[in-house]
């Protein structure tokens, strides 16, 4: 039998379906939705789905299935540009506070006046401080998955609105900090409203942009992240050095009022009255995002405090992340059998490409944070070089990966395809690992930063194409979820970046230093960051170079993982399918639509 092909865009969060053509954007300023129980609504999708769904192949455990088909002449209207940009002011915001947190890492320049003035004026300690960037990232990772299905139920607007002030708050009890538990507690309000921006805004542009269009939008906000990168350590930079730390924090008031502003402006509103407010926070899976929420914050701090507040052999390092681990199970147990609108939807996993995309999605994270927390440690110890010079290396990988980004999308968008920019990406970022092993305090800096270029495109070409993969991967009924869970696992990654590499160099490090004969090297280890500042401040001579060589055996170490990470992600990259953005032609787990149909 034969089809003609759909050109329909089904908008799950409006209950309604909308020609692309149209002017007037369903996320933005569609009719007024109705409201109706997820199950009928899902149940709907599905028969229409089990309708149009063609089985090619009886003896395979997959479907081939057409989903809507790409408008390759779709173009975008004035309302649709003022939201991207709108979004873009918004990741703008988040991108520049999370590249403003490497200025609280081990800096000479910049941190080191920075930290005096921490220590002075709020009596903390170095791992109070380590914790004002990580607390940002905990909470940013937990509440994702749970923000993006709320925004299913209360709307968008609702949703972002809620963001901007959470994250607006949180700049606020930072600024007016006076010791270190109110500046960590604003840091944690800070990251449930950064980490449901960088949800949202994805979730925005996937409502307005049909999705052979997607990719160009997508990797536009994306590459926002890499002009943050510049920014942020600019703009740090200057404010450690000429004014109060507290203007870290005071620099986010204007992104914010412009954020508060251009949402309600160009975001349209699903919930007209009271009513209708209330009734969508009877539907919202409380209990089930608390259990997961509550489970995986446990389980984050539990693998961040190993090798940092305790050894991992220590029973305060490995109960918490068993416990956490449990509690997270136990909440994938509860969604899948108890909630009628559960916040998780398991069938995003069921189709092997997709868990793919999610584990590439996790890895790059991994990576990207890895090496944005140790390679300006590395500068600062092994070859000697301030914090500014560091600081430019680093910024040869967002400088790279702002072009990279947007030329990436524009390309997808034109082929039509993703697999092959994914491909590119994970060889660019084995071959870069594998070009960190030859690095040591001879290598000049142009080779240095050659890597560091390498490093950059293949960001560039990952940041966009795992966020496309996901969506084009997913199944309709499925897609803010799937976006939902690729924002949890690209947080994901970022925390156990840190927590692993710091691992890996700190055992190495330790290894290196017994081989070598140095005394109290079990200290050293546990403090090598701050022991890093004075093996750096040190004459030169043999005990300078001992140090130096075993500090570079602990960045060697972090560097194999990266090159065996790189290198398994290569591998997978290959395995996936090419799916055609344009026809959207898409290969799915056949359990993926039975589980739909439970």
């Amino acid at each position: 039998m034969t089809e003609q092909p759909r050109t329909v865009t089904h908008i799950q969060m409006t209950g309604i379906s909308l020609n692309p053509a149209q002017e007037l954007p369903p996320a933005c300023l569609g009719s007024e939705p109705r409201f109706e129980p997820t199950g009928l609504r899902q149940q709907s999708q599905h028969q229409s789905v089990a309708q149009d769904n063609k089985i090619t192949d009886n003896e395979s455990s997959t479907l081939e299935t057409e989903a809507p088909v790409g408008t390759t002449d779709w173009q975008a209207g004035k309302r649709e540009k003022l939201t991207v940009a709108a979004m873009g002011v918004i990741m703008l915001l988040v991108a520049t506070l999370l590249t403003l947190r490497w200025l609280l890492k081990l800096d000479t320049d910049i941190l080191v006046p920075a930290l005096p003035t921490l220590a002075a004026d709020l009596k903390g300690s170095s791992v109070e401080t380590f914790w004002v960037g990580t607390s940002f990232l905990l909470a940013s990772a937990t509440f994702v998955p749970f923000i993006g299905a709320t925004s299913e139920i209360l709307g968008r607007q609702t949703v972002l609105l809620f963001c901007v002030v959470m994250f607006t708050v949180g700049s606020l009890v930072c600024c007016l900090a006076n010791n270190f538990t109110a500046l960590l507690v604003g840091r944690t309000v800070q990251g449930i409203g950064g980490g449901g921006l960088y949800t949202m805004t994805t979730i925005v542009i996937t409502d307005i942009i049909p999705l052979d269009q997607r990719p160009k939008y997508l990797s536009i906000i994306s590459a926002v992240f890499g002009l943050g990168g510049i920014l942020g350590p600019l703009a740090g930079g200057l404010i450690v050095q000429y004014t109060t730390w507290r203007w870290l924090f005071y620099i986010n008031f204007p992104f914010c009022g412009i954020a508060l502003v251009v949402v309600p402006l160009f975001v349209r509103s699903n919930l007209q009255t009271p009513g209708r407010l209330l009734f969508g926070i009877k539907r919202i899976d409380w209990t089930g995002g608390f259990i997961f929420i509550t489970g995986s914050s446990i389980f984050l701090v539990g693998l961040t405090w190993a090798g940092v507040n305790y050894p991992w052999a220590s029973y305060q390092a490995w109960l918490p992340i068993l416990l956490g681990g449990l509690a997270v199970v136990g909440s994938l147990l509860y969604e899948r059998s108890v909630p009628s609108e559960p916040f998780l939807r398991l069938s995003v996993f069921y189709s092997p490409h997709a868990s793919i995309v999610f584990a590439l999605t996790l890895i790059q994270g991994l990576l990207l944070y890895m090496q944005l927390y140790y390679l300006p440690f590395y500068f600062q110890v092994v070859k000697g070089a301030t914090t500014v010079l560091s600081g430019i290396y680093l910024m040869a990988v967002d400088i790279i990966l702002f072009p990279i980004a947007v030329t990436c999308g524009i390309l997808m968008t034109k082929f039509g395809t993703f697999t092959w920019a994914i491909q590119i990406g994970f060889i660019s970022m084995t071959l870069a690992s594998g070009l960190f092993l030859l690095a040591n305090q001879n290598l000049n800096m142009v080779k240095h930063l050659f890597i560091f270029l390498v490093v950059g495109v293949a960001h560039g070409f990952l940041i966009g194409s795992l966020n496309v993969a996901t969506q084009a991967i997913s199944q309709a009924q499925d897609l803010v979820f799937a976006i939902s869970m690729w924002s949890f696992m690209r947080w994901f990654g970022s925390c156990l970046g840190v927590a692993v590499g710091g691992a890996v160099f700190n055992n190495v490090l330790l290894h290196s230093l017994v081989s070598r004969g140095v005394d109290q090297a079990e200290f050293i280890s546990q403090n090598s960051e701050s022991f890093g500042l004075i093996v750096k401040a040190l004459p030169d001579g043999d005990e300078k170079t001992t140090f130096v060589w075993a500090y570079l055996d602990g960045f060697r170490g972090i560097f194999y993982l990266m090159l065996a990470l790189s290198s398994l992600s290569m591998l997978l990259s290959f395995y996936l399918k090419n799916h055609d953005l344009k026809t959207r032609k898409r290969v799915t787990d056949s359990r993926s639509l039975d589980a739909g149909d439970a």
